[in-house]
């Protein structure tokens, strides 16, 4: 991969805070890369240092070979999306986006040509004589979207652009975030808590807890391979099962549960882990033995093309989802005693 931008040992002091510890990260020319965690991780922090409103109290930000540390926000030449918008209310939406090629002293004789064209791109130019407080807040995200990539930045950052939108809209404006990021093939660094969001759009996404990166992967990689416990509670929905590994079975308060999983070449006590599309509800007349819990259905969640199924055994409640026509060819309802199969293979197993 080519380095576009690279962090190397970056960290960030807030008096005797350290919201950001050292952290190594290269961003290729072109890549989608998203900062993903909760709030308090240090995402925004990183993402600020990058655009230059906070200064690292360690560490080098390096672009295209240059050390930019000490560099304004204004000589970086990066395009900056918030979560707030940002517009200005008294100026139309076209000066919106102008304001922002001045401020990048784009030829004037040029302005309105540039200004008309990125909002043919993001969809508003039937909308370049309104003020922002006459448009929704997708439209005034696009309007900013527009007005950060119209001086041709040659970074994209975005803090939390959707987080303040309506979930359908959010949904919609990331996809086009997506393809308008794609088409111009600028390199993009997108700021979420929200993880669907982050495993939708992104190429590697990077996952942050106080101030450290946990995983840099691939969305699927996140999903199917989480590295960490945290990694695995983050992302995604995980039933966790704890005990006392021997000879690769876990022994557990519920169950002894054959796993076959290369993280537990070492016995002693262990968490295994399977996602809930992976565990099969059997039919009442299997007679499959192994790996095999029966407990009592206690709530039925419809998600439209899955069922979410909460199973209690004992005082462990497991989570499964299955397919909705499959639900409905069973005939499950609450309150039933069900079987469910846990597939060796399907485990990951972390240190407890």
């Amino acid at each position: 991969m080519a380095d576009n931008l690279v962090l190397k040992d970056i960290s960030k002091n807030f008096d005797k805070f350290q919201a950001v510890k050292k952290i190594n990260l290269e961003i290729g020319k072109g890549e989608f890369l998203t900062l993903l965690g909760p709030s308090g991780c240090g995402k925004t922090t990183t993402l600020r240092m990058i655009a230059g409103f906070e200064t690292p109290t360690a560490g080098e930000i390096i672009y295209n070979g240059n050390v930019i540390n000490d560099l304004t926000p204004q000589r970086r030449n990066f395009g900056i999306v918030f979560q707030s918008y940002a517009l200005f209310p008294h100026m139309k939406v076209s000066e919106n986006v102008a304001f922002g090629l001045k401020m990048h002293k784009y030829p004037k004789d040029k302005i309105t040509e540039r200004v008309d064209e990125f909002l043919n791109i993001v969809g508003l130019i039937k909308h370049k004589h309104k003020y922002p407080p006459e448009l929704s807040g997708g439209m005034q995200q696009r309007v900013a979207l527009a007005r950060a990539l119209a001086p041709s930045p040659e970074v994209l950052l975005l803090d939390e652009p959707l987080s303040a939108l309506d979930a359908k809209i959010r949904v919609k404006l990331r996809a086009e975030i997506k393809e308008l990021q794609t088409e111009l093939g600028i390199t993009t660094i997108y700021v979420t808590h929200d993880q669907e969001e982050a495993l939708s759009i992104s190429d590697r996404v990077v996952i942050m807890n106080q101030g450290t990166i946990e995983q840099i992967d691939k969305p699927v990689e996140i999903y199917k391979k989480p590295k960490s416990h945290y990694v695995a509670d983050f992302v995604g929905t995980t039933n966790f099962f704890k005990g006392e590994i021997s000879k690769g079975t876990l022994i557990c308060s519920i169950c002894h549960l054959k796993i076959n999983s290369a993280g537990i070449s070492e016995p002693g006590k262990s968490v295994a882990a399977i996602r809930p599309e992976k565990i099969e509800v059997l039919k009442k007349d299997s007679t499959l033995k192994e790996n095999v819990i029966t407990g009592k259905l206690v709530v039925v969640i419809f998600l439209g093309l899955i069922v979410r199924l909460i199973v209690h055994k004992n005082d462990q409640k497991i989570i499964v989802d299955i397919l909705e026509k499959n639900f409905t060819k069973m005939g499950l309802e609450r309150g039933q005693e069900i079987k469910l199969h846990l597939p060796p293979d399907s485990f990951l197993t972390f240190a407890n």
